[in-house]
């Protein structure tokens, strides 16, 4: 054995020796460091993958959710025009409106009920009605009549309708040959319904409250309609 073979047999055998009193001298070191290594991986593995997986774990742990309220929008009610003071649907104006005939060629209206005029037509103008306190058109006349006092057709036609409200009492519509119609109202014990043929002067009814007049007492308020086109009933009364 020459001298080369027997330096490089004392090297490895002192690198050996030199690495086993290595790991006597440092081994608890090496053996703490490989596990914060291992404790590094698990960490990493073990993280949450995404945002709602970790929502669902903190919902199931009983976490607070939050969410916006549902406002469920509502339909505001459409406002209510002011009415007239017709207690039948308002009708269009027309020039040339003219009254209806009875057949002599000139319209004669019957009186519906004796009594004095005490509040007149007034032909499209405002007027103050204090049980109401505001100011309405009157389509018709006021005439003045004691309670229960009979009322009766002013001119021969069919009976288009009959109801009662709040604000005209018992009201009798009835529709003439020429597109005109008759309007009753303030009426109670109204013997007429809706399809009877009347003829003029027959009793359709009886006086009773008028609500929006009240301060007038008892009184009919009666209308002459022709074409579409309130028409001052005075001018046509025998």
């Amino acid at each position: 054995m020459n001298f080369k073979n027997i330096v490089e047999k004392v090297k490895k055998k002192v690198n050996r020796q030199n690495m086993k009193l290595f790991f006597q001298k440092q081994g608890l070191y090496v053996l703490i460091f490989l596990c914060i290594v291992a404790a590094g991986i698990t960490a990493i593995i073990a993280w949450p993958r995404d945002d709602e997986n970790q929502i669902s774990q903190e919902t199931d742990k009983g976490a607070i959710v939050l969410q916006s309220p549902i406002i469920t929008p509502t339909r505001l009610p459409s406002p209510t025009p002011l009415s007239s003071a017709s207690p039948s649907p308002s009708p269009t104006a027309s020039p040339s409106a003219k009254p209806a005939n009875n057949g002599s060629g000139k319209v004669v209206l019957t009186k519906p009920v004796s009594g004095q005029t005490i509040n007149k037509f007034s032909d499209g103008k405002l007027v103050f009605f204090p049980s109401l306190n505001m100011w309405m058109t009157h389509n018709g006349v006021d005439i003045k009549a004691g309670k229960g006092a009979a009322v009766v057709a002013g001119l021969s036609g069919t009976v288009s309708d009959v109801h009662s409200d709040e604000s005209n009492g018992g009201v009798v519509v009835i529709a003439h040959s020429g597109s005109s119609s008759t309007v009753y109202a303030g009426l109670v014990n109204m013997t007429v319904k809706v399809g009877d043929k009347v003829n003029a002067g027959q009793k359709i009814g009886e006086i009773g409250d008028m609500p929006r007049e009240l301060d007038l007492g008892y009184h009919l308020h009666f209308e002459y309609i022709v074409n579409g086109t309130f028409m001052d009933p005075e001018k046509y009364f025998k």
